[in-house]
């Protein structure tokens, strides 16, 4: 197993007796420390979730003209079409927005396009259509910023557009009614990291006057696109998602509701993660598989037995859609073989399923620790999803290979292609050429915040303290934990061999945790090994039990045990910060005289236990201080630490130990 780049802080995390006696839980005060929040008022302001942060909607540019148009339109009974996306960004804003024009009396249909057929985005045919219904009015979510050529054919119709969209917008915007979008090059609007469902959202807030009521309809349809969409949670994000999961717990529409139930979730405590892996990927399979409608259907109806109905629908979906990335998976793995591939992965096949490329190129990326390019056929035609890994830039590479494309489109992560059958095999050898020109110097760093010296605040209640921190996700991390020399006590695989369950312990304090996405063979660690742990605490919740569980993030050989035995060799490098005090010598060898004059120390005990309540690099030190001193004679083995006592009646001066002056240097 290859480790990512541990990039570790370089001294322990310290807790705050200032925000502990203001009422922060030690863990917290500590994470809150290490963000540069030193007193409880800049916690408090850091911490807030009040309607405060929420901006202005009419400061989006062209809101006023949106407000005037639809308003309009409600008084002429004009008939409207939401046009969104079949992901769950687009989905929820579709809903939203649809909902509320129903609340103003408009006759108003939505439209989403086949994900297969017509593809992301508006099209000029889709236009045409929505003509033929009547509608003389379409509001595009979460799409549409470069729909320029249909603006104009709608304008032909005799159709007005008002476009809302957050992605990046192009130097020529469409000539629509209006053009809501915070990326705007003029923009003024203070976050521009709203989702789709957030710009729709604004308007509908515009639109109302009535932010309050706004948020207790519509905040729970805005947090699951926002989180879903990976959009950064921090402002009035974090505002409005913060109020959508608080939703979501105490009065769920039915859609929610039943599918909180189908997902096995129902109960439990609802954050972004029970969005991110419950909720949305079930909603994001019916648009992979262009059933868009039974997610449309399950967030609007108000019928308990529609809503069961459609969350068992999407539940098979995504059962489904788990069968086809998994075939794609498997067979890709196979093609490629057993050696591993040291170049970006172009693999084509025209019996994959084109919902599923995307979530196996991502998948595939970060298995090999590669881009990965995965492209379905049809007949002579391929369209390919591209994943990036590390700080490897997709876009640029694409671009300089765009010679055997037929187009393409994206940013440096993530982006999309068309391709002839015939120029694969020319554009994977272009590809392989540039990457190895360009590939990244090092792989991705693992950064964790705070770095402790053993498990003792992993309680209840630190654990839980740290829920304020909710909702976490991009640009508002859950705190990410490191913890070195833990004894690596059990090791089993769960879930049909998919993923890990360990048991760890550290001075005297033993957990369990979970290494999801990994097996015995993807690991290089045993049973009884001492290792180093990153990861994420939460409590969990089995059979009305409830404990502190660590998501392992990554787990790799300690090289603790190798330090001990630099120090015992005279070869460790030291930072004369780690002074050792006489009080702590004294300790260590009345305890040593009380074990008698041999004395074995077990590995998995110096490193799991409590063994002379001494940290285990400090009793390592301090057995070398007496070793230099004669007083005692030190045998270190793979598994064991055999401790003499000598025969050595003579008083002892410090200053004669090398180790001890110099780890006592003023």
């Amino acid at each position: 197993m290859d480790h990512l780049n541990w990039k570790i802080p370089e001294q322990y995390a310290e807790t705050s007796p200032l925000l502990e006696n203001a009422g922060y839980a030690p863990l917290l005060s500590a994470v809150l420390l290490t963000r540069g929040i030193e007193t409880p008022e800049a916690a408090s302001e850091y911490l807030s979730i009040g309607e405060e942060l929420l901006c202005d909607p009419y400061l989006l540019n062209d809101m006023d003209r949106a407000v005037a148009r639809i308003k309009l339109a409600a008084a002429r009974r004009e008939k409207t079409a939401v046009y969104g996306d079949y992901d769950v960004d687009g989905i929820t804003a579709s809903c939203l927005m649809a909902d509320y024009l129903h609340q103003l009396g408009l006759d108003c249909e939505i439209y989403i396009p086949d994900r297969i057929d017509e593809g992301y985005g508006l099209n000029s045919e889709a236009v045409a259509v929505l003509h033929e219904k009547g509608v003389s009015l379409i509001i595009t979510v979460d799409c549409g910023i470069t729909a320029v050529g249909e603006t104009e054919t709608a304008k032909a119709l005799g159709m007005d557009i008002i476009i809302t969209d957050h992605h990046e917008c192009p130097g020529e915007l469409p000539d629509a009614s209006a053009v809501i979008d915070p990326k705007r090059r003029d923009s003024t609007y203070p976050n521009d990291i709203l989702a789709g469902v957030g710009v729709a959202f604004k308007l509908a807030c515009a639109l109302s006057g009535d932010v309050p009521d706004m948020l207790e309809r519509y905040s729970d349809l805005v947090a699951l696109g926002t989180v879903a969409d990976v959009m950064p949670l921090v402002g009035e994000n974090r505002v409005i998602v913060h109020r959508g999961l608080e939703k979501l717990k105490t009065s769920p529409r039915p859609g929610f509701a039943a599918l909180l139930k189908e997902s096995g979730v129902s109960g439990r405590p609802v954050s972004s993660t029970t969005v991110g892996f419950s909720l949305a990927p079930r909603i994001n399979a019916a648009g992979r598989l262009c059933k868009t409608e039974t997610s449309v259907s399950l967030l609007l109806t108000d019928d308990e037995s529609e809503a069961h109905s459609c969350a068992v629908e999407l539940c098979e979906l995504n059962r489904h859609r788990q069968e086809l990335e998994t075939k794609v998976w498997i067979e890709s793995v196979e093609e490629l073989g057993d050696e591993p591939p040291d170049c970006p992965i172009v693999l084509s096949n025209e019996n994959w399923h084109p919902g599923v490329v995307g979530i196996a190129a991502s998948r595939l990326a970060e298995e090999y620790r590669l881009p990965a390019i995965i492209i379905y056929i049809d007949g002579d035609n391929g369209k390919g999803s591209c994943r990036s890994y590390g700080s490897f830039n997709l876009f640029d590479a694409l671009s300089a290979c765009s010679q055997q494309l037929e187009s393409f489109g994206g940013h440096a992560f993530a982006a999309g292609l068309s391709i002839k059958r015939e120029n694969i095999e020319a554009f994977r050898s272009e590809m392989a050429a540039y990457y190895s020109e360009h590939k990244p110097a090092e792989l991705p760093v693992l950064e964790p915040e705070l770095l402790l010296p053993d498990l003792s605040l992993m309680t209840m209640e630190d654990v839980s303290s740290l829920d304020i921190l909710e909702p976490c996700g991009d640009g508002n991390p859950r705190p990410l934990f490191c913890v070195c020399g833990v004894v690596l006590e059990s090791l089993a695989q769960i879930g049909g061999g998919k993923h890990l369950r360990m048991s760890i312990a550290k001075r005297g304090n033993k957990l369990d945790c979970v290494f999801f996405s990994h097996c015995l063979d993807t690991v290089d660690v045993s049973e009884g090994d001492i290792v180093d742990i990153c990861f994420a605490p939460q409590i969990n919740e089995f059979r009305s039990q409830r404990s502190v569980q660590l998501l392992i993030t990554d787990v790799r050989p300690s090289s603790a045990p190798r330090l001990c035995r630099d120090i015992f060799n005279g070869d460790a490098t030291l930072s004369e910060a780690a002074g050792l005090g006489r009080d702590q010598l004294a300790g260590v060898w009345r305890r040593l005289a009380q074990e008698g004059r041999n004395t074995d120390i077990p590995l998995s005990e110096l490193f799991g236990g409590e063994i002379f309540s001494v940290e285990p690099i400090r009793l390592c030190l301090c057995l070398k201080v007496f070793e230099e001193l004669g007083l005692i004679t030190v045998k270190m083995s793979d598994t064991v630490i055999s401790v003499h006592i000598c025969d050595n009646n003579s008083k002892t001066d410090l200053q004669k130990s090398p180790l001890f002056r110099r780890l006592n240097k003023k």
